[in-house]
């Protein structure tokens, strides 16, 4: 009976117009998980909204016979655990501010898909920018979301500032 109530409580929080707190934010690569070749630092900007990423996607040379898929950036849990969904059916976007340059793939995780997200990608300029995502075209479940992420996934540069992501 606690459960239901709190995972409400939680999803009503998550659905809420308040932005995400830097804090929550955790760096994410293929180095880290798969033994890649990608790097990625997630940096304090100075505003309790914003996050910098800065990094190199690369594609690993380490083993010839397993090709890991690029990827660095952060990663946001929406769960009490890394692996805990959540019903974010109530909500509708995804919107944030986003300025610097190249290509920012934007992912959701949903529970029982593992590592492989669905991702919508954004071209990044050097002004500050406001993109909203319908939460639908992502194709994922929105009662099984665990992860909302932010990042590169594909080979170059990550230089780009997130702010005032929501989920609404």
């Amino acid at each position: 009976m606690i459960k239901p109530i709190l995972l409400s409580l939680m999803t009503l929080t998550l659905a809420a117009a308040e932005p995400i707190p830097a804090s929550a934010w955790q760096p994410v690569s293929d180095q880290q998980l798969l033994l890649g070749s990608s790097f990625v630092s997630v940096g304090d900007t100075g505003s309790d909204t914003a996050i910098r990423l800065s990094g190199s996607v690369q594609r690993s040379g380490r083993d010839p016979f397993k090709e890991v898929d690029p990827f660095a950036g952060a990663i946001h849990y929406l769960g009490a655990t890394p692996n805990r969904s959540v019903d974010l059916s109530a909500a509708r976007t995804l919107s944030f501010k986003v300025k610097g340059h190249g290509q920012l793939a934007v992912s959701l995780f949903q529970k029982g898909t593992g590592v492989q997200p669905y991702t919508q990608t954004v071209t990044v300029g050097a002004d500050w920018q406001q993109v909203t995502l319908d939460l639908a075209s992502f194709k994922a479940d929105p009662h099984q979301l665990t992860a909302v992420a932010f990042g590169r996934n594909t080979p170059g540069t990550l230089d780009v500032v997130v702010d005032d992501i929501r989920i609404q």
